[in-house]
């Protein structure tokens, strides 16, 4: 129950269009039974049974009393311009009344079309803003691909749920017992004989609607698997060619595959059933219905125009009850689905501000770690331990050590990409945990060891967050970076569309126009995580040089496994297993003969 109303919590925002489908449906409801009472008349006028009624009768909601001003009226006008026009008399009312009843169901749908494509947006809006806050580990432990699936194929079924709810559960059962209020106004002993043959229908309905619940639920997980096995093998492409993987990945593609199809198979049979069972208990309900109804006929206990209208009222109760049937299997399905999307939605953002988060616009004097300490959320091991480090404004602090030693998880602290375990980072002497986050990031800017770009053109991925900046200020940029001359001779220059992950550039360019980004930024902090470590040496020596001019005039963090590039920077500090073992300039530490000279002698050797 907490699902549905879930599910139903997602209309709030559309309670107008909800109460105009409501209303717009009772319309329609109303109308049709109206529609399918003038067949009795119509019946009576075709075989001669109008009784003749000498006045107007008292009105009351009674069939009775309905039925005899209808054939008060009809009785009139049919001896007046002779049977046959009595008999067209009632056809073109049945012709009108459904008229406006299909005109009330078109406007029902009217509204519900901005429902459903409401919903999407806003549950796909939802979804992905919501993983844009989750913490970096969150993505570490869990496949992308994944995370596609839930947005691309479960928000869609829960967006059927919806409907489904709003027709199935509103709509449909109104439409159910409008028409059984008839069915017992025109024979409550007939209309017993169905009400009790209902609780056996939604007993079967209920068992095969739980298992397809189940079922759906393991579809939807597979199909996530099947979406990161495609998206892991578009990355590693260059890799699955070269070692001739081609047709091993293909027979695991496959074979996965064929699980899924079997699975999704076994889901299509149990929503099959739904409609073809259904249709078998109530039409069983209609023999019974016909045999019991068709002996009280016999008996005079009722007559025959209105047998018919009860018949009648039996067909037409099936199809919406049918409706109804799909609509709950389709809630089984997108309750599934919610339950995978509220599964991302339920954990916790890794970047939440104080209720009263200071602003800041600029970088005063220093950054300083105090007894900084961190490990992953979900492990006991210690990434760093009991770090303390000031840095100046305005000075090159270089972070060296072995792979997995804390570098990069000191940068990412300083950004709240995570945040500290034990201690405690601050700028300019305020707890960067009480800084607005967009004031922060603002702060700093980061060229990593793998550049990214956008499949954009080259001017809009250096403008990038800085849809401000002018055409003139991005060459300047680009300038700066060493870029310019490159960009030029692209086939549209700055207007030259970057193909997927920047692959139409070699890696020099794209961390050139990365670099780019990082100067129009102009973030008075800089984070250089191994930025020409991937390179070649032509292309090194220019990134090299686009560094240095970037960095003029910044507090520049470096984190460089070539130490060739930081022996001028004013102080180094050498990671090992999550702690500073060493401190000092490049000649100090080399006369120290510790850690770093013995780095130093490795990569001269």
């Amino acid at each position: 129950m907490k699902d549905i109303r879930r599910l139903l919590s997602y209309l709030a925002r559309y309670k107008g269009h909800v109460a105009f489908n409501i209303v717009f449906n009772l319309f329609y409801v109303l109308t049709s039974f109206f529609s399918i009472t003038l067949v009795a008349p119509f019946v009576s006028v075709l075989f001669g049974l109008v009784e003749e009624v000498g006045q107007v009768p008292a009105f009351r909601l009674d069939p009775d009393v309905l039925m005899q001003y209808a054939y008060y009226y009809i009785g009139r006008f049919q001896s007046q311009h002779g049977m046959m026009s009595g008999l067209l008399l009632v056809a073109m009312a049945f012709v009108l009344v459904t008229l406006i009843s299909n005109v009330f169901r078109y406007f029902a749908f009217f509204h519900l079309a901005y429902i459903r494509s409401g919903m999407l947006r806003d549950l796909r809006q939802n979804f992905y803003a919501h993983i844009m806050y989750l913490p970096l580990s969150y993505f570490s432990e869990r496949k992308k691909g994944d995370l596609l699936s839930r947005l691309n194929m479960d928000i869609p079924d829960v967006e059927w749920a919806i409907v489904s709810s709003l027709q199935g559960v509103i709509m449909e059962p109104l439409y159910v017992m409008t028409f059984a209020i008839g069915l017992f106004s025109l024979d409550y002993q007939l209309s017993l004989l169905v009400l009790l043959a209902f609780p056996f229908i939604l007993y079967v309905i209920g068992k095969v609607g739980s298992r397809l619940k189940a079922a759906s639920g393991k579809v939807q997980a597979m199909m996530g698997q099947m979406v990161s096995m495609v998206e892991e093998s578009l990355n590693g492409i260059r890799i699955v060619k070269s070692f001739n993987l081609i047709d091993w990945v293909g027979r695991k593609f496959s074979d996965y595959n064929m699980q899924y199809v079997k699975a999704l198979n076994g889901v299509y049979r149990r929503r099959d059933l739904s409609s073809p069972l259904t249709e078998i208990l109530l039409v069983a309900v209609t023999m019974g219905i016909l045999g019991f109804g068709g002996s009280r006929v016999l008996a005079g206990k009722m007559s025959p125009d209105l047998f018919v209208l009860y018949i009648l009222l039996i067909i037409k109760i099936i199809s919406p009850s049918k409706h109804v049937v799909t609509a709950f299997y389709n809630i089984q399905k997108g309750r599934a689905a919610l339950g995978r999307i509220q599964q991302v939605l339920d954990e916790v953002p890794g970047e939440q501000e104080v209720p009263q988060a200071v602003a800041k616009a600029g970088f005063q004097t220093e950054i300083c770690y105090r007894d900084v300490s961190f490990h992953y959320p979900d492990s006991e091991a210690s990434v760093l331990q009991h770090v303390n480090l000031k840095i100046e404004k305005g000075k090159t602090y270089a972070l060296v050590g072995a792979s997995g030693a804390g570098k990069t998880t000191m940068v990412d602290l300083l950004s709240r990409f995570y945040d500290v375990s034990e201690g405690a980072i601050s700028i300019d002497g305020i707890d960067i945990r009480d800084l607005k986050i967009d004031d922060l990031r603002a702060l700093v800017g980061t060229v990593g060891q793998h550049p990214f770009v956008w499949h954009d053109t080259v001017a809009n991925n250096i403008r990038f967050g800085m849809e401000s900046a002018s055409m003139e200020e991005v060459m300047e940029a680009a300038k700066k970076a060493n870029a310019h001359d490159f960009i030029m001779a692209l086939p549209q220059g700055y207007d030259t569309v970057l193909g997927d992950a920047g692959m139409t550039v070699s890696g020099g360019q794209r961390q050139r126009i990365t670099i780019a980004r990082a100067i129009l930024k102009n973030a008075p902090i800089l984070v250089l995580d191994e930025a020409t470590s991937a390179l070649d040496t032509e292309s090194e020596v220019l990134v090299q040089e686009a560094l240095s001019k970037l960095m003029e005039g910044r507090t520049s963090i470096v984190i460089a496994h070539r130490l060739s590039t930081i022996r001028n920077a004013d102080h180094i500090v050498v990671f090992e297993k999550g702690r500073i073992v060493e401190e000092g300039s490049h000649q100090v530490l080399l006369d120290a003969g510790g850690h770093y000279a013995h780095y130093v002698n490795l990569q001269n050797i």
